[in-house]
């Protein structure tokens, strides 16, 4: 039965958004630069708040290094042979994009704990709460396991709710991880009976609960007010479709399409400089 319920969990992931997506990374991959657009326009807003998250920087050279950014997966999409290996390419031209350089921490607190993550750790949680990952697509394009996912983000919450991971015992620690597992997961009742049962042994577990899941609406309003408006979304993806157009798509020899095939690792670094 949990195998079962395993399987049809997974199905659900591949949806009709993640088929489309797929669909526009083929259309790219023949050059179809408008394709591309369409294709990014799911990922432009994470990117964005990333940034956002690690740099306090002028709204110009955050644009630049979004176009930066962009150009780059362009140039490298020959290369992905899945939509796991462009969110791959993208999560680690971010990741490496603020990891060789001493962010400013913003002004915001949240903006500001965000910073103080690691760029992998602050990746892993702004793709789920504030793009929308489900957790699988966050494990593969970070090619982690679920397991160490989840417990990368039970840490990563009680961090962000100002709770030392390393003071909760064993018990509060497991408890926690399923919770958190629950939290990310389609709602089941037999799964949720049986973790109440379990945490009334550990008040302080049921409180924070209680303060993850008000972290969970701060991330929304943060990625809410990390969002550009219509005018400047429409001008980003105008200056992103004409660098595009001026830099060929690199062709990828067939021996690196073939390995990729297998494991994605024949790729061109991207500079986000």
């Amino acid at each position: 039965m949990n195998y079962r319920h395993r399987l049809f969990a997974r199905l659900k992931c591949s949806d009709h958004t993640r088929n489309t997506a797929r669909a526009n990374l083929r259309a790219a991959k023949d050059g179809n630069g408008e394709q591309y657009l369409v294709l990014i326009a799911h990922y432009v807003d994470l990117s964005q708040t990333f940034l956002r998250c690690s740099f306090t920087e002028p709204a110009e050279t955050r644009t630049a290094r979004m176009i930066q950014l962009f150009k780059g997966l362009w140039q490298n999409l020959g290369y992905a042979e899945r939509l796991s290996d462009f969110e791959f390419m993208l999560a680690q031209a971010l990741i490496e994009s603020s990891s060789k350089q001493n962010p400013a921490a913003p002004q915001e607190a949240l903006s500001t704990k965000l910073c103080n993550l690691s760029p992998q750790t602050r990746f892993a949680v702004l793709a789920h709460y504030c793009g929308n990952w489900p957790l699988r697509w966050v494990a593969l394009a970070m090619r982690i396991k679920a397991p160490a996912l989840h417990r990368l983000l039970s840490e990563t919450r009680c961090e962000l709710c100002d709770i030392n991971w390393e003071s909760l015992n064993g018990e509060e620690q497991t408890c926690l991880e399923a919770i958190s597992a629950a939290l990310d997961q389609s709602p089941n009742i037999h799964t949720n009976q049986t973790l109440s049962k379990s945490t009334q042994a550990y008040p302080r577990v049921l409180k924070i609960k209680a303060q993850w899941l008000e972290l969970r609406s701060e991330l929304v309003e943060l990625r809410l007010s990390h969002t550009a408006d219509q005018a400047s979304y429409q001008q980003l993806l105008t200056q992103i479709l004409t660098t595009t157009t001026d830099n060929c798509m690199q062709r990828p020899p067939v021996v690196d399409r073939m390995l990729n095939s297998l494991h994605f690792s024949r790729h061109e670094r991207i500079q986000v400089s």
